[in-house]
C-alpha cells in the first residue's frame, strides 16, 4: 500500500514532469507506428514485385479481347491505318491502358519469316509502331504467347529496344481455334523494381528520424528545465518591476494632483509658486518614467534607432551638466567635468542618445552619492583611425557602490541591484540596460567597476565619424530664454493646427511673451482652409499630427499642392507626440520642415521659431 507520503511524491514527480512524460509516451507510440508503418510497406513491396507477373498476365488477357481477330486480318498493309477500323481501334487502346494503367498495349503478327510484325499501338507520339513499321525479332515470351500461351518476360529482362520496359503478351485466337496475332502490354518497372530500396531506406530514415526525435526532445527538456527558473526568475522580476513601475509613476501624479490643489486653494503667492515648482518637477520625473517605458518597447519590437547629426562631444558634455546641476547642488555635491582636447570638435552621430546615456549615469551618480559626496564627468578620445573616433566616457562617485553579484543584473531590463534600491532609492530599472542598447548600437560597450561603500566608475565607449564643425547647430538654438525673446516676435502670425484646446492654450500662452500672433485651426481641413484663404497672412505652420476629420499628413500634403508659390515654401512644422524615429520619418515625407515632440520643450520651440521666421 501506498502511504500518504509517497503518493504526495509521486503527485509531485508528475506535476512537475507531466510534459517529458507526455512527450516520451507521444514518442514511443510514434516510433512503434513508425516501425509498423515500415514493415507493412516492405510487406506491401514484396507483395507487388512477387505479384506483378501474375497482373501483367492478367491485364495482357484483357488486351487480347479488346478485338477479334477478323477485325485485325482487315488491317494488313499501311494504307489500312487510314481505314475508320484502324482509328476505332487506336481509340479503343488508348482508353484501354489509361483504365489499365499500363504505358503501351500493341497487337502483333507473326510474319512469314519468323519475325513478329507490329500492327497497332496506343501511342500517338512519333515513336508509335503501326503496319509501316520494321518486323522485330522475336523474343521467347512472344514466341510462347505465338504457341498459344501468355507469358511475360522475367523480372529485370527487357524488351528489345525499350530499356526499362517490363512486358507481357497473350494470344488472341481466331473463330476456328488458331493464333491469329498476340496482344502485349508495356509497364515501366525500374519504379517498381525501386520500391523495394525505397522501403528499406524509408524504414531507416524513419527510425533514425524518430531517434533524432527522441534524442532532441530530451535535449530540449533539459534546456527547458534549465530554463524554467530563469523563466520564473524573469517572471519574479517583471512582476516587481510592474509594482515598482506603479509606485514610480503614482508618486509623481500624486505630487502633480497634490500640488495642483494646494496651488488652486491659496492665494499666497509664495505657496503657488512652490505648488507649481513642484509640479514642474514631479511632470519632468513622470516623463523620464514614460520615456524610459517607451524606449524599452522600441528594444523589445526592434524598432529602436538612430539619428545621426553632426555634433560637439564639448556641449554634449556641458548639456549634461547643465541638467544635472539642480540635483546636485540641492545635495551639496562636488560635480567636476573635463573633456580631451583631443577629441574632434566635431562628431557625427546620436548626441541625444548619447546625451541619454550620460543623463542616466549621472542621475544614478547623484542619487547613490550621498550629500557631500563627488561625482565626475569626464570624456576622452581613445582612438581615431580612417575618420573613426573611439570615445570613452567616465562617470565617477564615491558613493554607496555595488557587489559583484548585483553587477551581474545591473543591465538587465526591469532589475536593478536589488530590491532594497527601488524601495530606498526609487527607480525604474529600465535605464541602465537602455544605455548598454544604446552603446552597443554605437559600436561600443559598458562596464561599472565598484567596490561597495567606496564609489563606483561606470564607464563606456562609443564610436562616431569625425564631423564636419560648419554643420554644427547654432548655439542660439540651446542659450535662448523668455527673457531674450520679449516682443521678438511682435508682428509675425502663424497658424497652429490642434485640436485638443488646452495643448492649443498652452502653445499660446508661452509664447504670449514673444508678441506672436496665432491663430488656431480646430483640425487639419480648418488648417487648410484658412492658410488657402489667407496665404500671405502665416509665416509658419505647427501642424499637430493625429486630429479629427483631416490628420496632419494630409493637412500638409494639402497646403503643398495648392496653387500658391509660398504654399511650397511655408515653414510647416509637426508639433506632435509622437515621437519615434518613423513618426519623425513620416513627418518629412509628407512635407513638414521640422518636428517638435510633446510634451513642449519651450527652448526647443524658441529656437524653431528664430530659425523660421525671418
Amino acid at each position: 500500500m501506498l502511504n500518504a507520503g509517497m503518493l504526495k511524491t509521486m503527485k509531485k514527480f508528475l506535476q512537475g514532469n507531466i510534459a517529458i512524460l507526455l512527450f516520451l509516451f507521444s514518442a514511443i507510440v510514434v516510433l512503434v507506428m513508425s516501425i509498423f508503418t515500415g514493415v507493412m510497406m516492405s510487406t506491401i513491396s514484396n507483395f507487388l514485385t512477387s505479384d506483378l507477373e501474375e497482373r501483367l498476365l492478367a491485364t495482357s488477357r484483357l488486351a487480347a479481347v479488346q478485338t477479334q481477330a477478323e477485325e485485325l486480318a482487315q488491317l494488313q498493309i499501311p494504307e489500312d491505318m487510314e481505314t475508320p477500323l484502324f482509328l476505332d481501334l487506336k481509340e479503343r487502346l488508348i482508353e484501354f491502358a489509361e483504365e489499365s494503367n499500363v504505358l503501351y498495349v500493341y497487337y502483333m503478327r507473326l510474319t512469314e519469316d519468323g519475325m513478329a510484325q507490329f500492327i497497332i499501338d496506343n501511342d500517338l507520339t512519333e515513336d508509335t509502331v503501326n503496319l509501316d513499321t520494321e518486323p522485330i525479332e522475336m523474343e521467347e515470351a512472344p514466341a510462347d504467347a505465338f504457341a498459344g500461351t501468355a507469358a511475360a518476360t522475367a523480372l529485370k529482362s527487357y524488351s528489345i529496344g525499350y530499356d526499362g520496359i517490363l512486358s507481357a503478351f497473350a494470344p488472341v485466337f481466331d473463330a476456328s481455334g488458331h493464333v491469329a496475332a498476340v496482344a502485349g502490354v508495356d509497364i515501366i518497372d525500374e519504379q517498381i523494381l525501386s520500391i523495394r530500396d525505397y522501403t528499406k531506406w524509408f524504414v531507416i530514415i524513419l527510425i533514425a528520424s524518430m531517434l533524432l526525435v527522441i534524442v532532441s526532445g530530451m535535449g530540449s527538456f533539459a534546456l527547458y528545465r534549465r530554463n524554467a527558473t530563469r523563466a520564473e526568475q524573469a517572471s519574479r522580476a517583471k512582476g516587481d518591476f510592474l509594482a515598482n513601475m506603479s509606485h514610480e509613476m503614482r508618486t509623481p501624479m500624486n505630487a502633480i494632483i497634490g500640488m495642483a490643489n494646494i496651488a488652486m486653494s491659496t492665494d499666497d503667492p509664495a505657496k503657488k509658486e512652490y505648488g507649481l515648482t513642484k509640479i514642474q518637477e514631479a511632470s519632468a520625473h513622470l516623463l523620464g518614467v514614460i520615456n524610459d517605458i517607451l524606449d524599452t518597447s522600441k528594444i523589445e519590437a526592434n524598432k529602436f534607432e538612430l539619428s545621426f547629426i553632426d555634433f560637439s562631444m564639448k556641449n554634449v558634455l556641458f548639456r549634461a551638466a547643465d541638467i544635472i546641476r539642480f540635483r546636485v547642488e540641492e545635495k551639496q555635491q562636488e560635480f567636476s567635468i573635463s573633456c580631451d582636447e583631443a577629441i574632434p570638435p566635431a562628431l557625427n552621430g546620436d548626441d541625444q542618445r548619447l546625451l541619454q546615456v550620460i543623463m542616466n549615469l549621472l542621475s544614478n551618480a547623484a542619487k547613490f552619492t550621498p550629500e557631500k559626496g563627488a561625482i565626475k564627468l569626464s570624456a576622452a578620445l581613445v582612438s581615431e583611425e580612417n575618420k573613426l573616433c573611439t570615445i570613452r566616457v567616465d562617470v565617477e562617485d564615491n558613493g554607496i557602490g555595488v557587489t559583484d553579484e548585483q553587477k551581474r543584473r545591473l543591465f538587465t531590463s526591469f532589475e536593478q541591484a536589488d530590491s532594497s534600491t527601488s524601495r530606498q532609492f526609487g527607480g525604474t530599472g529600465l535605464g541602465l540596460a537602455i544605455s548598454k542598447h544604446i552603446v552597443e548600437m554605437m559600436g561600443g560597450g559598458i562596464d561599472v567597476t565598484s567596490e561597495p561603500g567606496k564609489g563606483s566608475v561606470f564607464s563606456f565607449t562609443v564610436k562616431a565619424a569625425v564631423g564636419q564643425a560648419e554643420n554644427l547647430p547654432d548655439d542660439h538654438r540651446q542659450t535662448k530664454n523668455m527673457a531674450e525673446m520679449q516682443d521678438a516676435f511682435a508682428g509675425h502670425c502663424i497658424l497652429l493646427a490642434e485640436d485638443i484646446e488646452i495643448n492649443a492654450e498652452i502653445v499660446k500662452t508661452i509664447l504670449a511673451p514673444t508678441g506672436i500672433a496665432i491663430d488656431c485651426a480646430a483640425n487639419g481641413l480648418e488648417a487648410v482652409r484658412m492658410f488657402s484663404g489667407m496665404p500671405g497672412r502665416y509665416e509658419m505652420i505647427f501642424m499637430d499630427i493625429q486630429m479629427p476629420e483631416m490628420d496632419g499628413y494630409e493637412a500638409t500634403r494639402r497646403i503643398r499642392a495648392l496653387d500658391d508659390p509660398w504654399a511650397k515654401k511655408v515653414p510647416i512644422i509637426a508639433m506632435t507626440a509622437n515621437v519615434f524615429q518613423e513618426d519623425v520619418e513620416k513627418t518629412r515625407v509628407a512635407g513638414m520642415d521640422a518636428h517638435v515632440g510633446k510634451p513642449l520643450d519651450l527652448d526647443e520651440v524658441l529656437g524653431i521659431l528664430t530659425e523660421y521666421i525671418k
